[in-house]
């Protein structure tokens, strides 16, 4: 499997203490769009390997919100690490941020639980960037549930805590 998770997570901002979900695990591949080194999950459904990969991809830089809109569901929700909840359309406002920029992030000690039509993917990752051009960085774990809609495989569901270790 791939991402995840995950990454997310979001342009995190010091101050407000936001995450990037999301997330990569696996063997290494090269971005093709930036030509940074990424990795993936080992996972057993190719789909949800590339839609992850993808959502990861989604969240770094500027952000790609197209790509996010495909891949989030509408009633996702995010628990941010500093206890605030959001939904779709506030995760998409934090990784698009125009002010806010995401380096290429690799998820360290993938966590992967596959429950069927019902996926988490997880980590840790040590999320850096600029925020209104200041520099941040966040450490943290995360946990993305992916689930498989008709549509295929859409992202429901985030929760982040900060960690400053794996």
């Amino acid at each position: 499997m791939f991402h995840s998770w995950f990454r997310v997570l979001y342009r995190a901002a010091a101050a407000t203490i936001l995450l990037l979900p999301a997330f990569l695990f696996g063997s290494a591949q090269a971005h093709s769009s930036t030509g940074h080194e990424t990795h993936h999950y080992d996972l057993a459904d190719p789909a949800l390997a590339r839609a992850a990969q993808r959502y990861d991809w989604a969240q770094e830089g500027k952000g790609n919100r197209a790509e996010l809109e495909k891949l989030v569901a509408d009633d996702y929700v995010l628990f941010r690490a500093s206890g605030k909840v959001t939904n779709k359309a506030g995760l998409i406002a934090l990784v698009c941020d125009p002010h806010g920029y995401t380096n290429p992030y690799t998820v360290e000690t993938p966590l992967v639980r596959d429950l069927g039509d019902t996926v988490i993917l997880g980590g840790w990752v040590n999320l850096t960037g600029t925020d209104n051009g200041k520099p941040f960085q966040q450490k943290a774990r995360f946990a993305d549930i992916w689930h498989k809609e008709p549509k295929g495989w859409r992202l429901a569901f985030t929760q982040v805590t900060l960690a400053d270790h794996p």
